[in-house]
């Protein structure tokens, strides 16, 4: 991790006036840089290298990922993005997601014929140590068929965790979405399935945007549960506590 994050962004960001740490996820860590003309966010963990490619990606192709200023397999500095996290309830929130849907729509033409999905669900389902017994049982007996069914689609780049709190909008403007340290390439409709997780009004708006998608409704809930799953094993690993949610949601899609 970070012994001195302000020695190591001078270089890139210039002089800083403040360094702030940020709470995040348990695994990484996390400073807010304010300079004299803008500010900036340093952030340690073990996906920078990867979330650093994949907003040069997604700006590749039009989308307000973060601007990369600098990053290493040790650390990576981003541009504060402008607005504010999206909320349930805003009045501007079909007009923003229909844009998401658009732009997430385009990080979804980025491909890697070379990634092959299903090693990273087999990969997924070696773990099932974080769950209880029973429910160990049942995500052994319903899920490797799934996989085996969606191991071969081409992989497209994902966002990994696309959620309303990773979407800041200006009024009915996108201004951006962020945190893309779980990036892969994979199914496309586990992106959806993510989102889903938000209720039907911002799946409709989102897809609103996105287009229409051969999405069946176990599919959906099979990728809901593997990205618990996915969830809960980092939580594991880095020693942190949200659990149960995770558990809930494992039970209540394998059921």
């Amino acid at each position: 991790m970070l012994d001195d994050p302000i020695a190591l962004a001078i270089p890139h960001v210039g002089p800083v006036v403040r360094a702030t740490p940020v709470n995040g996820f348990v695994g990484n860590q996390t400073f807010r840089l304010e300079t004299r003309d803008a500010v900036y966010y340093l952030k340690a963990g073990a996906t920078v290298a990867e979330e650093a490619d994949a907003c040069r990606l997604a700006r590749s192709v039009g989308v307000p990922a973060p601007e990369v200023v600098a990053s290493s397999a040790e650390y990576l500095i981003m541009r504060e993005l402008p607005g504010r996290p999206l909320m349930a309830g805003s009045p501007d929130l079909g007009a923003v997601l229909r844009v998401v849907g658009e732009s997430v729509r385009r990080v979804h033409t980025i491909v890697d014929p070379s990634a092959v999905w299903g090693n990273r669900l087999w990969g997924v389902l070696d773990g099932l140590d974080v769950l209880p017994v029973e429910l160990a049982a049942r995500v052994r007996e319903v899920m490797p068929g799934f996989v085996d069914s969606v191991a071969g689609v081409v992989p497209a780049l994902l966002h990994g965790d696309l959620h309303l709190r990773h979407v800041y909008a200006a009024g009915a403007e996108l201004a951006g979405i962020l945190d893309w340290g779980d990036a892969a390439y994979g199914d496309p409709l586990f992106d959806l399935a993510r989102l889903s997780m938000a209720g039907p009004e911002v799946t409709a708006a989102f897809l609103a945007g996105y287009g229409a998608v051969d999405a069946p409704a176990r599919t959906l809930s099979m990728y809901r549960a593997l990205w618990s799953l996915i969830a809960l094993q980092a939580e594991h690993a880095a020693g942190g506590d949200w659990i149960q949610p995770h558990l809930d949601t494992i039970a209540r899609e394998v059921s």
